[in-house]
């Protein structure tokens, strides 16, 4: 005997058959800016509209692509061109060849730098982040501030986000020894809003009103990107889709 669709069970087979396979189970890693800007934010929605279950790590972007090429990820979310991104996956321990990725940007986000709203400074040119990071200005004084040292926060070696300061801001330079490196953005960002001589890289999305204030710079872009390797899989094509419309 057949059994009948049910009236409530009609959406969810629509989403299968959109999503081109049956519901199966998505695993997406990588970068905490694309986590938190619209993948968290957009997982019931995303799941909804395609049928499939969607299992997240939030950690950076060369773990991201590092699971992506050892299988252990269908999807990598990325916060950086693949040239900053690339390298980072063999820092995490796999290496990815960049032509093999399919790099999805679903939208641009700004890179800005933060500081504890009690800080005075609230402008610094490029030139003065630059020397901050690398830590020949190591005293808020020498910038019009406080007589603090200058406390660096950051993430750790496999992390995009700092990778891409390091290009767009240091020109290369390495940051000075006195960077604490936190295991995620948003840690980096928690650390801030308790120390009134902290600074720190974020993506806007991390500035919280009352909590940090972002300093006024020169305006550096980067894209919010999920990747994979080779053409998408039907069940990752249908989530990447799904998350475009997110994305807007």
């Amino acid at each position: 005997m057949k059994k009948k669709l049910t009236l409530s069970a009609i959406p969810l087979a629509l989403a299968m058959l959109a999503g081109g396979a049956l519901a199966d189970t998505v695993k997406i890693s990588g970068a905490g800016t694309v986590f938190a800007d619209f993948v968290s934010s957009g997982k019931a929605a995303v799941e909804k509209s395609t049928g499939h279950t969607l299992q997240i790590v939030s950690s950076n972007s060369g773990k991201g692509l590092a699971d992506l090429a050892s299988g252990a990820a269908d999807i990598a979310m990325v916060s950086e061109p693949m040239d900053v991104a690339g390298p980072l996956a063999e820092v995490a321990g796999t290496k990815i060849d960049p032509k093999t990725v399919q790099f999805f940007v679903l939208k641009k986000a700004e890179l800005v730098f933060i500081v504890h709203p009690n800080n005075p400074v609230g402008k610094l040119t490029p030139e003065q982040l630059r020397d901050i990071l690398t830590g020949k200005i190591a005293n808020w004084k020498e910038v019009g501030g406080k007589d603090k040292a200058i406390v660096v926060y950051g993430e750790g070696p496999t992390a995009g986000t700092r990778a891409l300061i390091k290009k767009l801001v240091m020109g290369g330079a390495e940051y000075g020894p006195g960077l604490k490196a936190q295991t995620s953005i948003k840690r980096a960002a928690e650390l801030v809003a308790t120390d009134e001589a902290a600074i720190a890289g974020v993506g806007r999305n991390f500035v919280e009103a009352g909590k940090t204030k972002a300093i006024d710079s020169k305006k550096f872009e980067r894209p919010l990107a999920l990747a994979t390797v080779g053409a998408p899989k039907p069940a990752a094509k249908a989530v990447i889709d799904a998350y475009a419309k997110e994305a807007k």
